[in-house]
């Protein structure tokens, strides 16, 4: 049973229409800031189909994993995918699309990796991964594409990065916030679970070095990670980088920034005249 709500009450705070512009802003400042080779990627669960078929992006064709998909939206392909596009059962139930196995769960599947020396050990290391199928609720669908292609909010933003890079951004997270993140890392189910499902539960930017799975399946680079933010604390993290510039970066860094944002008929105020090079 749902809690009373009288019909003649206003709950809450209306809905805000999506940001589009600053959200594009945004991005495109953190693409020119960090210098990421990739698109930030927005995932979006959907949990009705009605829902499902309001979206105006077509269904990828075939099936993949949801890690590939990520890859491809990092790359500005947008689609939508339901159970029946996933060909992984560590993606599908970890984002609720599926229950999961005795077999799983037991540490068996896991076990049969040869990445743990007991099954008890890979018990445990299943029993740590954050999965939204433990939840009382099943996703029927999902919306993956660039963030700054986004005209609803989304649930997470991903972005592929190298070390520094990540380094900045866990720079811009902190700002504001003054608390570090908790990371949940482990090396397995990188992008589903520590880069999606993480940021979902825990309200927490995560961070993740990938798994083999993942850099088997997609290919990213070897110098790849991967952080995970959720969508609620994106713009602040943004505004963090570039409140960090003049501290963190070197002269030459910040003269190429100030170079690619009057490429872009825009200014950025950064000061020359202290760093780090003797």
């Amino acid at each position: 049973m749902s809690p009373y709500k009288s019909d003649k009450i206003l709950y809450g705070s209306p809905n805000k229409t999506f940001p589009i512009e600053d959200v594009k802003e945004a991005v495109e400042n953190l693409e020119i800031i960090l210098g990421l080779n990739r698109k930030p990627v927005g995932v979006k669960l959907i949990f009705s189909k009605e829902e499902y078929d309001k979206l105006k992006e077509e269904e990828i064709k075939g099936k993949t994993s949801y890690c590939v998909m990520i890859e491809k939206a990092t790359r500005e392909f947008s689609f939508k995918s339901r159970y029946e596009n996933h060909n992984c059962d560590g993606g599908t139930t970890a984002l609720a699309l599926e229950p999961s196995t005795e077999r799983i769960e037991s540490g068996e599947e896991y076990f049969s990796y040869n990445l743990y020396s007991t099954n008890a050990t890979a018990h445990r290391m299943r029993k740590s991964i954050k999965s939204l199928h433990r939840c009382e609720f099943s996703t029927y669908g999902l919306l993956t594409k660039p963030l700054d292609k986004f005209d609803i909010v989304p649930d997470v933003v991903i972005i592929i990065a190298n070390p520094y890079q990540v380094m900045r951004l866990t720079q811009g997270y902190v700002y504001h916030l003054g608390i570090k993140p908790e990371l949940d890392y482990g090396a397995m189910q990188a992008i589903c679970s520590e880069s999606t499902v993480v940021p979902y539960l825990t309200g927490s930017m995560n961070i993740s070095t990938l798994c083999p799975s993942t850099r088997m399946l997609a290919k990213w680079k070897d110098e790849e990670m991967a952080a995970g933010i959720p969508y609620e604390k994106f713009l602040s993290t943004v505004e963090g980088v570039i409140a960090t510039i003049n501290t963190t970066d070197m002269k030459k860094k910040k003269e190429d920034i100030i170079s690619k944002f009057k490429e872009k008929g825009k200014n950025i105020d950064l000061t020359l005249d202290n760093d780090y090079e003797v």
